[in-house]
């Protein structure tokens, strides 16, 4: 748990930002993002330290990878009629214990223990609807992917497409 919290720790100095084609670094995720993002590489986002939870989970996954770590990525996906609403994070299994990491949503950062992986995924999907500030969810339109690690420097579509072709976990 030591290096996990370790890892965080790194994070903290990573800003909600991102990156389009041409290596131009954003901080306002809103103007331009969903037709020039570009998924940045552990390097570039450590680097330019910003990243969306799209590159923060591409790092953390170096990360976790290199301390041996049993774990997943997961993409949790809302599709409203008008908007849509997504969130990346990584899990990881410990002493028959599940571990929401979380680096992006502020007011969640930190290290998460569940009895169940259905436990874990039903609190994140808990905390999207707020953070998201969804008044009526209608559960069949959120899904949630187990997804592998995807190429860089794709866009938002391709990374999307990507995710969606993992595997789909139903809680």
């Amino acid at each position: 748990m030591e290096q996990v919290l370790e890892i965080l720790e790194k994070l903290k100095e990573i800003e909600n930002g991102w990156m389009d084609i041409e290596k131009n670094i954003y901080k306002n995720i809103d103007k331009g993002f969903k037709k020039k993002y570009v998924l940045q590489s552990p390097e570039e986002t450590l680097a330019n330290k910003v990243g969306t939870s799209f590159d923060l989970v591409e790092l953390e996954r170096t990360y976790f990878k290199n301390l041996g770590l049993k774990f997943n990525a997961y993409f949790m996906i809302y599709y409203e009629s008008k908007r849509i609403y997504t969130h990346t994070f990584i899990v990881y299994e410990e002493a028959e214990k599940f571990y929401w990491f979380e680096s992006s949503w502020e007011n969640d950062k930190g290290v998460h223990e569940f009895m169940s992986l259905y436990d874990l995924l039903t609190n994140v999907r808990t905390k999207f609807i707020k953070y998201n500030n969804i008044k009526f969810m209608d559960n069949d339109y959120l899904c949630v992917y187990k997804y592998k690690k995807p190429k860089f420097h794709i866009g938002l579509k391709e990374f999307y497409k990507h995710c969606e072709s993992g595997e789909n976990v139903i809680i």
